[in-house]
């Protein structure tokens, strides 16, 4: 049987991770991970800033946004260092083969939540506008497209650079964040066709599921960081 043995460099321009390209990768990869850090400040002190009949179980957080003062600004804070982080990693993900669906599943996520930003929820007790249902799609496709970003990262990473231990980690938090915005969406759903709504508790379930999305974009960054320094380091050899 005759082995073919392909030269190092093919292998790399495969998965666009040829010479000169990895520490933009990492570069996008630490403003990744930044946005996702940045993320937390903002919507913890919306957060701590409660007061009066707010309820955190049954209360989502765009009821939050739209009932304390500064809710607005402090949720744009939160939506815009992860959409930033996002666009980040799509750009840093532009130098590399084979990554066009994850880098489009980002962008929508980034748009999402920045379209979620800029039309608020309608205050509890008033009917519902134009402004809260196009909320209310954003939010459903920003919850319902990072896990899938999240698995096609995941999967690309297992191909290029093998089972490392982040990538694992990774697999992990998309599975994770998926099972929550799954059961956030399915919750939700009955009450956006007129039918009772599921007995979970929105407010908590959301919370923990947006908590699980920021994690998942952290963890995608160190994956992607941990990826590239992996590769430089093997050309460095």
């Amino acid at each position: 049987m005759t082995v073919v043995e392909f030269p190092t460099d093919t292998i790399h321009r495969a998965v666009g991770l040829a010479s000169g390209t990895s520490r933009p990768l990492e570069t996008a990869a630490r403003a990744a991970l930044a946005g996702s850090a940045a993320a937390v400040p903002p919507i913890t002190l919306l957060h701590l800033s409660a007061t009066g009949p707010v309820e955190p179980a049954g209360w989502t957080i765009s009821d939050y946004v739209v009932s304390l003062p500064h809710g607005t600004l402090l949720f744009a804070l939160t939506t815009g260092a992860l959409a930033v982080g996002a666009g980040a990693l799509v750009r840093g993900l532009t130098t590399v083969h084979g990554t066009g669906r994850i880098r489009a599943l980002l962008g929508l996520w980034a748009t999402g939540l920045l379209v979620a930003a800029v039309f608020p929820t309608n205050v509890r007790g008033t009917p519902a506008n134009l402004s809260s249902q196009i909320h209310l799609y954003a939010g459903a496709v920003a919850f319902a497209i990072l896990p899938i970003a999240g698995a096609l990262l995941a999967r690309w990473l297992g191909r290029t650079t093998g089972r490392g231990g982040w990538t694992a980690v990774l697999r992990v938090t998309t599975l994770v964040s998926g099972l929550l915005s799954t059961a956030l969406i399915l919750n939700r759903l009955p009450g956006v066709i007129g039918m009772p709504e599921l007995m979970l508790p929105p407010g908590i379930l959301q919370r923990v599921a947006g908590a699980a999305e920021i994690g998942l974009l952290a963890v995608a960054a160190i994956a992607v960081l941990r990826a590239g320094r992996t590769r430089s380091a093997a050309r460095a050899r």
